[in-house]
């Protein structure tokens, strides 16, 4: 597969090189961590902050942590890699999941630069340094627009990026090709899903206190491994025509053979003296009704008081296509309850997975952010999650009766973000 043969050129590439160029040779290593004690107040639902992850109700102190490493490596002159570790909450627990990034990195000369191997994906104003909580103003990247991001936040490929100073500015153009594996979890089993063929193109404009980034990115859903969706999807295609017409295409929606997924974004940040303004829109059209169509943004606004910053947002997710509705199947007189009976039960598990799935939701917070060093940052942090009747995708019922009604949860975290 190309990202496990992409992964092989880089090491391979920097053994080599290595070799070649022992004279110009040198690592240095780095680290990073954000330590967060966080509590929610509905049981009955679980938060997570990215959909790689655990979801988990009520106290935790590692749905929020992270601990990171980066090795930067000089090979040659024109030459060097890149290699990070991030271990977090994944529910899916491996090596090549908490993997983020290992490529080497060839430059020409100072406006371009090739790199190949795992990439970030650079869709996003935080792509480069999404787990590094000391860079930033919040405990978590907002959560309506950055748990999908998790999941797409790298890839196995290679991208050719060009970069110049513009009218007292600074202009980066990268394109990007490869493949991504998303491991997940799902009714406590493994769920893993390839994004194949996976292009991507983004801009980024500086000036002064301006930061523009524009992207667009469009890739298919290829493989799956989910032994429950499997057996559903077979049940579903096992239903005759004439008792439930909609059973087919319902079993096309869940299935990702022959849906693709396209996304496109807009970010802007200004810092200027004591201001700090962030915010970032994002628009993604799939026919794949486990990653539906939805239309993603927040704000966030920070202001400088000596070491601490103050700072409040707001952020939204919602779909961009109605609900589906669930037509129940038709039995003719006489039909045996052997046969009408697991039919209608698989039609309320299919209402019920279709509710499950839809995103609606907004969010506000405030927080500050305190420098207690130029390497330490203490943060404090209240969220109010407001979740619409049928829209609570980015979560985790415990009672499958709140996706039909409107929920309020709150989140408070304490935060200890660091860089060493």
């Amino acid at each position: 597969m190309l990202h496990r043969g992409t992964i092989a050129i880089a090491l391979l590439a920097t053994f080599v090189t290595n070799t070649t160029y022992a004279n110009d040779f040198d690592i240095q290593f780095s680290g990073f961590a954000s330590l967060t004690l966080s509590y929610t107040d509905d049981s009955d639902i679980g938060f997570a902050s990215s959909y790689s992850n655990e979801n988990d109700a009520g106290f935790s102190a590692t749905r929020d942590s992270i601990v990171g490493g980066q090795a930067n490596i000089s090979l040659a002159k024109k030459w060097d890699s890149v290699f990070q570790v991030v271990i977090q909450d994944h529910a899916f627990k491996s090596f090549d999941n908490f993997l983020e990034l290992a490529f080497v990195r060839y430059r020409p000369n100072r406006h371009w630069a090739i790199r190949a191997g795992r990439l970030n994906s650079d869709l996003y104003l935080l792509s480069e340094y999404p787990y590094v909580g000391y860079a930033y103003l919040w405990v978590r990247p907002p959560h309506s627009y950055y748990s999908f991001a998790n999941i797409a936040g790298n890839f196995d490929g290679v991208d050719v990026e060009y970069s110049k100073a513009i009218n007292e500015g600074f202009l980066r153009i990268k394109l990007a090709y490869g493949s991504s594996t998303a491991k997940l979890e799902a009714y406590n089993d493994d769920f893993f899903i390839d994004f194949d063929n996976l292009a991507t193109f983004s801009a980024a404009y500086t000036l002064d206190a301006w930061t523009l980034r524009f992207s667009l990115s469009q890739s298919n859903f290829g493989d799956y491994k989910l032994t429950s969706l499997d057996e559903y999807l077979g049940a579903l295609d096992a239903v005759p025509q004439s008792i439930w017409p909609q059973a087919r295409a319902i079993s096309d929606k869940f299935n990702t053979k022959g849906n693709s997924i396209e996304y496109a974004a807009f970010g802007v940040t200004y810092d200027y003296n004591n201001w700090l303004i962030q915010s970032e829109l994002g628009v993604s059209e799939s026919d794949w009704i486990v990653a539906p169509s939805v239309l993603s943004t927040y704000v966030s606004a920070g202001y400088r008081v000596d070491n601490a910053i103050f700072y409040t947002g707001f952020s939204g997710a919602k779909n961009r296509r109605d609900v589906v509705e669930i037509t129940p199947p038709v039995f003719l007189p006489g039909t045996p309850e052997q046969v009408s009976q697991p039919i209608q039960q698989l039609a309320a598990v299919t209402q019920s997975a279709v509710r499950i799935t839809n995103v609606h939701q907004h969010s506000i917070n405030i927080g500050v952010k305190w420098h207690l060093s130029d390497r330490i940052a203490l943060k404090a942090q209240l969220d109010r999650f407001d979740i619409k009747p049928q829209g609570a995708g980015l979560w985790s019922l415990n009672n499958r009766d709140d996706a039909i009604k409107s929920n309020t949860v709150h989140i408070f975290s304490l935060n200890a973000s660091m860089v060493f």
